[in-house]
């Protein structure tokens, strides 16, 4: 599933080519993937783009769109600037529209966006976009770990709500911090120096502060680098990420760590590939 730094790099390549367009037209190849009346869309246009935790919204004249890629969605407008964004398949930079297509936008100036998912996981959602009906549906989101009004303290007051659970696996609870997954709890916790298997109730308010600069650290090079494309996303220009050849710990199972030399280990939380450094994370 994407995380925070995926579906931004993917909002930031839909908002320089779709704001100001208009819906034309829209087919429905798969009608579960699209909940509303699409008939509502047409000679909309595209005031906004936006994104909330892992969520995509689209606003237009009196309606929002949002999109939920989940694990196999894709997102492919091809126009004057083409750009794909999504789990990266042979077929997504061929012909459109094709056989994992299931919605398909036109807009007036002759561009397509294309829904892709292979899975059928994902959706697109279409909604009044008043405030309370937005809120009302995102209400459960933790708080955005990029925003300047996430502190130490809110990451240590939703954390210690699951005070006996281990503090990388509360960290993919979505409403204790949205749009963390595993690749980036992996990661906060190394540049936190924590043991990912510690519980969160011994953790010392250092040990928030430093995981508070860990988890934004981790997040702000995953957009640096333009996401971790080979495991999952290509970016907002279509190219592969970078992210996985700056990380420190996630993938590296057997191979050196890149601050200690100690060899990168691989365990298992809660069902979840957990990737750590022994020597440089302690309890």
């Amino acid at each position: 599933m994407p995380e925070l730094p995926e579906v931004e790099t993917i909002y930031l390549g839909l908002q320089k080519r779709i704001i100001g367009l208009e819906i034309k037209n829209i087919k429905l190849l798969q009608p579960k993937s699209f909940i509303g009346d699409s008939k509502l869309l047409k000679g909309k246009k595209v005031l906004k783009v936006w994104r909330r935790a892992k969520i995509l919204g689209i606003d237009l004249d009196g309606l929002t769109l949002l999109i939920h890629l989940k694990m196999s969605g894709q997102l492919v407008f091809q126009g004057k600037e083409n750009f794909v964004g999504g789990h990266p398949t042979l077929d997504m930079i061929g012909p459109m529209p094709h056989k994992h297509t299931r919605v398909v936008f036109e807009f007036n100036n002759g561009s397509h966006l294309y829904f892709n998912d292979l899975r059928r996981f994902g959706w697109i959602k279409v909604i009044g976009n008043s405030k309370l009906k937005i809120e009302k549906l995102l209400g459960n989101l933790g708080p955005e770990p990029l925003e300047k009004d996430f502190t130490w303290q809110i990451l240590r007051t939703n954390l210690l709500r699951h005070r006996n659970m281990p503090v990388k696996v509360v960290l993919l609870d979505q409403k204790v911090v949205s749009g963390i997954g595993n690749i980036y709890a992996s990661e906060a916790c190394f540049n936190a120096k924590l043991d990912p298997r510690k519980k969160v109730g011994n953790l010392t308010d250092g040990q928030f502060k430093k995981l508070h600069k860990g988890i934004i650290k981790a997040l702000s090079d995953g957009i640096r680098y333009g996401g971790s494309t080979r495991a999952h996303f290509v970016d907002a220009e279509g190219q592969k990420g970078y992210f996985l050849d700056y990380a420190f710990v996630y993938g590296r199972d057997k191979k050196p760590c890149k601050k200690c030399g100690s060899l990168i280990e691989k365990i298992q939380l809660v069902g979840r590939g957990t990737y750590w450094c022994k020597s440089c994370q302690k309890k």
